[in-house]
């Protein structure tokens, strides 16, 4: 018996290695480290290619390569250290896990050391050591499921860079090669090395599946971010910017169950976090600079804002005596009952994930906000566009605060008599009557004029003559900005607009959402009606924040709020009462995930069906198939192997023998007496015994004995032996 040999390996081909290599970091770093994928990508890919290379050069010692392994493991562990963090850390943690949304170089110099180690030794493994094309595919799987758990899926454009990495490195893989004068080798060593190597990475991916957490862990820090401080130039004290744009929907729109705040309130009104003012197309929204900065002292002015208290002023004058020129529609309007405006109502929120932010969360109409967790009350600050926040790091973990704001709904009697009537001079005049107090005429004066600016800064490239033109259709003969901003609002039900947050848009834009897919979730809403708002003429903002359900509601009347109820609507400014909510998903009918999911399910299944009746009706032909594409990708010596071996099962089948007991001749013998193929049979046979007891270099042509297969084949399944 001849001595069995491990096969040799020529190598595999570096550059192939090294684009399959590249694919794979591209897609790891588009997820991980997103705006900077393309630097960490090239960072990543010289790193891995470096650390491939030195398993390469110690493939033939594979206790060293081992030792190069945990060494490089262990000096990517001290690197660490000396960053700062360890890759056990919660940082490092939620970047690689929890796709949030900070890029720091540290954690991500971490996350390109592990994972080129990763890549770099399987890559290695499967190229040169034991060379298996399809194992390949278990490190292109990372950052496929990586993808998967956090920005829903990979561009189009990477799939295919993958793919074709995937493919150069099949092609370009290490053969193994046996000696000439052992040819037929079965080494069950090797062979039991790939089982353990496959079994061990299919223990790994279980464990990691079960390791690697949900992201159902979403802190309030993730919502509300911290701000930091600038001096101001005036003497006031100015906070600057907290946060700077709003993603546009893309279709990842899971949400986790954690609660991250609860509310108590006999009013309950929508919180709001922030507002964006600069529309982006497909990034979304951002901020300008001109109307994000935030004031202290902000609650006196804020006070004498009160809408029903100043119609109920006018009111009263106009009852007086005193203005004549209006005293006709004033004293018209409904009486306005003191309870509406002689009392701010309260708000009570606390913070209950842990987290510590400057971002104070406010319904409409705050005038004041109280930190009942703090022994000395923090500063806050308010900007332009109604966002109230502290200084950096002021607010404790898990803090709570009462808010005090008034409650109004727009009056339509006071907002009609407006449409033939100057607001302004209204309050001038009842300024010089002494029915209201100048400061109180100077406050809504600011504020209308603050809503003019906004309105002309919002006059961008962002509305499209085809929104213009819409809004134009929805608001015809309308006569003032309210009886707009509702029909925008219940366009969107009449339309034919759908809620649904399975939805993946093909494109980010306002255009595609208003006139292609009408389908999307409340960020698609919104952005659309402020797009559609300021077309019409009225100022509008994005708005960011969480809505009050009251099947939130627990047994002690507290709303507790989850992440999945984080909302976003517009906010349109109305001469005459103020920012008013519009919110475009008020009237659409919400999609049926429940219906859409078991039509999913049904489509899957039936498609498992049809395939798996195909398999079985044309089990042979796919095997034929299956068969041709391995036999090419055999050496000259595994080709005469594969031909005979399917040969001598094929003589077997008809013969009812055991295939292990069946010998060349025997094989030659059934051929020809049952299917009258002596040459065919000849030929495959004569090869087999050069190859298995001669010189192991038979001289045959490996493509004429796989016709002399078919040939075996076809006049079988003819003869239906």
């Amino acid at each position: 018996m001849k001595k069995r040999t491990r096969p040799v390996f020529g190598g595999a081909e570096i550059i192939t290695s090294l684009i399959y290599l590249c694919a794979l970091s591209a897609g790891l770093m588009y997820v991980l480290c997103r705006d900077y994928a393309f630097v960490c990508t090239v960072i990543m890919t010289a790193l891995s290619f470096g650390m491939y290379m030195i398993f390469y050069t110690l493939r033939r010692k594979k206790g060293f390569s081992l030792l190069a392994f945990v060494v490089i493991l262990l000096i990517e562990y001290a690197v660490s250290s000396v960053l700062g963090n360890s890759f056990g850390s919660p940082s490092f943690y939620d970047f690689v896990f929890n796709a949030s949304e900070f890029f720091d170089p540290a954690l991500a110099g971490m996350t390109i050391l592990i994972c080129s180690l990763i890549i770099a030794f399987p890559v290695c493994y499967f190229t040169a050591y034991l060379p298996r094309p399809s194992f390949l595919l278990l490190p292109a799987f990372v950052p496929l499921i990586l993808a998967a758990r956090l920005v829903g899926r990979l561009p189009l454009g990477l799939l295919v860079f993958l793919a074709v990495g995937y493919l150069l490195a099949v092609l370009g893989i290490a053969r193994p090669e046996f000696p000439a004068e052992n040819a037929y080798v079965d080494d069950k060593k090797a062979r039991f090395e790939r089982l353990a190597a496959l079994g061990a990475a299919g223990i790994v991916a279980a464990a990691l599946l079960i390791v690697i957490p949900r992201d159902d862990y979403t802190p309030m820090v993730r919502y509300l971010e911290n701000i930091t401080k600038r001096p101001s130039p005036y003497g006031r004290g100015m906070l600057s910017d907290f946060t700077d744009s709003a993603r546009p929907n893309t279709g990842n729109n899971t949400f986790p169950d954690d609660v991250l705040f609860m509310v108590y309130t006999q009013f309950p009104r929508n919180v709001s976090r922030w507002s964006f003012d600069v529309y982006k197309g497909k990034d979304g929204w951002t901020y300008s600079s001109d109307f994000s900065k935030g004031y202290d002292n902000w609650e006196r002015s804020r006070s004498r804002l009160n809408i029903n208290k100043l119609i109920a002023d006018l009111k009263k004058g106009a009852e007086e005596g005193k203005l004549e020129k209006y005293s006709n529609e004033l004293n018209s309007l409904d009486d306005i009952p003191e309870s509406f405006y002689n009392t701010p109502a309260k708000m009570t929120i606390r913070i209950l994930d842990g987290s510590a932010t400057s971002v104070v969360m406010h319904p409409s109409g705050t005038v004041g906000v109280t930190v009942s967790s703090v022994d000395k009350q923090p500063v806050t600050y308010r900007n332009e566009k109604d966002e109230i926040f502290t200084a950096a790091r002021v607010l404790p973990r898990n803090a709570a605060y009462v808010l005090d704001y008034n409650i109004s709904e727009p009056n339509t009697q006071f907002l009609e008599m407006l449409e033939h009537v100057d607001f302004r001079n209204l309050i001038d005049d009842a300024v010089k009557d002494g029915v209201i107090e100048s400061a109180v005429r100077d406050e809504f004066a600011y504020e209308s004029e603050d809503a003019e600016l906004y309105y002309m800064a919002g006059l961008d490239s962002s509305l499209t003559d085809e929104i213009k033109a819409l809004a134009g259709e929805i608001t015809a003969g309308l006569s003032n900005d309210y009886e707009k901003a509702l029909a925008i609002e219940r366009w969107f039900g009449e339309a034919g607009f759908e809620y649904d947050l399975s939805f993946v848009p093909e494109r980010a834009e306002a255009d595609y959402f208003l006139f292609d897919s009408k389908r999307g979730i409340c960020t698609d809403f919104a952005t659309a009606s402020t797009l559609l708002l300021r077309a019409a003429g009225i100022p509008a903002r994005y708005t960011s924040g969480f809505v009050l359900k009251e099947d939130s509601v627990d047994e002690y009347g507290r709303y507790i709020v989850k992440a999945e109820q984080a909302h976003a609507y517009s906010t349109a400014f109305i001469e005459g009462f103020g920012w008013l909510e519009i919110d475009g998903t008020k009237y659409v009918p919400i999609s049926d995930l429940g219906d859409r999911i078991v039509v999913t399910l049904g489509i899957f299944i039936a498609a498992a069906v049809v395939l798996a009746t195909v398999v079985i009706i044309f089990r042979r032909q796919l095997a034929g198939l299956i068969f041709a594409a391995a036999y090419r990708m055999r050496g000259r010596n595994g080709k005469i192997r594969a031909v005979y071996l399917k040969t001598r099962k094929l003589a077997c089948r008809i013969a009812e023998t055991d295939p292990r007991s069946t010998a060349a001749e025997e094989v030659r013998d059934i051929i020809s007496r049952t299917l009258s193929l002596d040459v065919e049979a000849a030929e495959i046979t004569d090869a087999a015994n050069e190859l298995f007891y001669g010189s192991g270099s038979p001289d045959a042509d490996v493509k004429r004995l796989y016709r002399d297969y078919k040939a075996i084949l076809k006049m079988k399944r003819s003869r239906r032996k």
